[in-house]
């Protein structure tokens, strides 16, 4: 072993002024195109695999959206808050328009129980117009209540959806937000019913009565275009009362478009107005109280 090493090296001199030339090194053209394949296929693959795993959407109807948001609750013996916020508690036994518009209209039937102590809770609503294209929807309690589409059962499994010719989407499971919150911790089976007009409602089934969610996506264009129980949504409270209402005749379900076998009529109950709950204050600011903890969303 020595102490040096050979090394190679090249000093410019001028084009043409030395004994060697730059001479570039061949590309392997076999190389590029493997090269190019790979990526491509692995392009593919990719996408490939994006179609067969982002799955097959769940056929629902596609719900209009426009506007700020309505909603409308019912619950109890009944109690309902209007589009407007205002709440009453108008009626005794019979059939009420809780929404009426030209092209569609939600009623509701109103039956005493013996757990209301007389009193008329909500037994059933019906929707029709057309907007379902001539299709109704019934949906009553669990016990001696079914849900009827044109008359005929529907949804008899749980949890189950059905279609209506693309102008409603109806599915019945254990999800939902509940209108009266102190029946949280009972077992929930409730109706989704989603219109193509943009509407929504939530039916929540219980042993003897239902309890009811109307959402509108719509509000500014159902504004004073609508009445009944619900209000006719102009934004003023005050005129949502039992009396403003029947004179408006916004609530009488005529007997030629009542959904329901029963008949009845709007009479205002006044020994249970707000009226009359005001002149207890102290019951009052607690009655006030407990409703806004039970529909707060």
């Amino acid at each position: 072993a020595g102490d040096y090493t050979m090394e190679t090296t090249y000093r410019y001199v001028g084009a043409g002024g030395g004994e060697f030339g730059h001479v570039a090194p061949k590309k392997n053209c076999f190389a590029v195109v493997i090269c190019g394949a790979s990526t491509a296929l692995l392009i593919a693959l990719i996408v490939l695999l994006v179609l067969l795993f982002r799955g097959e959407p769940t056929p629902t109807t596609t719900m209009k959206t426009a506007g700020d948001k309505g909603e409308c609750l019912v619950w109890g013996d009944p109690h309902v808050q209007t589009w407007d916020g205002a709440f009453t508690s108008p009626v005794t036994e019979g059939e009420y328009y809780l929404v009426k518009t030209e092209t569609f209209s939600i009623q509701a039937l109103c039956l005493a129980t013996p757990f209301t102590e007389g009193l008329a809770a909500t037994h059933e609503i019906a929707i029709g117009g057309s907007d379902l294209n001539g299709h109704t929807i019934r949906v009553g309690p669990m016990e001696g209540g079914k849900i009827l589409i044109d008359g005929q059962p529907a949804l008899t499994s749980f949890p189950s959806s059905q279609d209506i010719d693309g102008a409603a989407y109806l599915s019945y499971n254990s999800a939902g937000n509940l209108v009266d919150k102190a029946q949280g911790d009972l077992e929930k089976h409730v109706v989704h019913i989603n219109l193509e007009n943009g509407h929504s409602i939530q039916v929540m089934r219980w042993a003897n009565h239902i309890n009811v969610r109307i959402s509108t996506h719509f509000a500014q264009k159902l504004r004073s275009l609508t009445d009944g129980l619900c209000g006719n949504f102009n934004k003023d409270p005050s005129d949502d009362t039992p009396e403003l209402v029947d004179s408006r005749n916004a609530a009488n379900v005529a007997e030629r478009d009542c959904m329901f076998d029963h008949r009845g009529s709007f009479k205002p109950t006044a020994t249970h107005a707000i009226e009359e709950c005001k002149k207890d204050a102290e019951r009052y600011e607690k009655a006030v109280e407990i409703c806004s903890t039970a529909t707060t969303p």
